[in-house]
């Protein structure tokens, strides 16, 4: 996504290389938007081919959808798994219909692309590259690729999000309550990363509003 320098949004531009193979070439990704638990942009099954010629330069539009697989309205939303499982819709200015979604705008017809990415040809190689048919252990990386190993091996710990205020102390008169405050997880521990802490504390309290 671009920002001008007017603009008090943050600008933010990152390039990244892909190897497209002819006969593989429809181009599918999706990114997750931190923190919700379920939000992504993405395309699905992108052609980079102009008739026997790779296109030169592709921009791609993205927008925001909603896997299905947490209830919520907002980015903030806590991980709260959606049962049944629902289908992969694309939030637009009026749906979901509630006030507390972050992309309700019912004056708009359509909400505006959220980030874009431009692929563009760097080269063309000649080179045969032959890909396994079934993909085994030995064959997931290339032999003696040390840096990628690691890579995929680095443990990446639970990430969450910070505490929400105390709720309300709840408790009889002339006695002490108790009030909890919670946190939510942004990302689960991947590669033995250390585990998610509490979710939820609680404390000793005493109501204002007494019952």
């Amino acid at each position: 996504s671009r920002g001008s320098s007017k603009s008090c949004r943050a600008a933010a531009l990152n390039r990244l290389p892909v190897c497209i193979i002819n006969y593989q070439f429809p181009l599918s990704f999706m990114v997750r938007l931190v923190p919700s638990p379920d939000w992504f942009v993405g395309v699905d099954g992108v052609d980079l081919c102009d008739g026997d010629r790779w296109k030169d330069k592709v921009t791609l539009e993205l927008f925001p959808y909603d896997a299905g697989t947490d209830s919520g309205f907002t980015f903030s939303s806590p991980n709260f798994e959606t049962i049944p499982q629902d289908r992969i819709t694309q939030i637009t200015s009026s749906f979901p219909s509630h006030p507390a979604n972050s992309f309700f705008y019912p004056r708009l017809k359509h909400l505006p692309p959220i980030a874009k990415v431009t692929l563009t040809k760097i080269k063309k190689t000649n080179q045969i590259i032959s890909l396994p048919l079934e993909p085994t252990q030995s064959n997931l990386l290339p032999t003696g690729n040390e840096i990628e190993d690691k890579l995929i091996n680095t443990p990446l710990d639970c990430e969450v999000s910070p505490w929400s205020p105390w709720g309300l102390c709840k408790g009889k008169c002339g006695d002490s309550g108790v009030q909890h405050r919670t946190r939510y997880v942004i990302m689960h521990p991947a590669n033995n990363g250390a585990a998610c802490p509490l979710l939820d504390e609680e404390r000793k309290c005493f109501p204002d509003n007494c019952l």
